[in-house]
């Protein structure tokens, strides 16, 4: 299967999955699977909104966090950096532990 036509397949699902919405067929108890593979397809035809990128403002907080938090390994009290650009995750410099320090 092609490209193009896994992307003309993906086009006639959405519109199939779109008339069973308009007749209502997603109110029913069992119905709920196509809005799912609604939101799915459309997904994966790009449409929607693009995520939004917040890295610059996870960049800044993470540097004060790293500053206040120690390595909490018995004993090692390393300090932490980032492990990647906005990430929300740290890494000790010295035994490699990782911890989730933002939310």
């Amino acid at each position: 299967m092609g490209r193009d036509n896994h992307k003309d397949f993906l086009h006639r699902q959405l519109i199939r999955l779109g008339d069973m919405m308009g007749d209502g067929l997603h109110h029913e108890p069992d119905g709920k699977w196509i809005e799912r593979e609604y939101a799915q397809t459309a997904k994966a035809l790009g449409y929607g909104p693009p995520r939004k990128n917040n890295s610059v403002a996870i960049n800044e907080r993470m540097k004060t966090r790293v500053t206040e938090v120690k390595c909490q390994k018995s004993g090692c009290g390393g300090e932490l950096k980032q492990t990647r650009s906005g990430s929300k995750r740290g890494i000790c410099s010295k035994c490699s532990a990782k911890y989730q320090l933002l939310k």
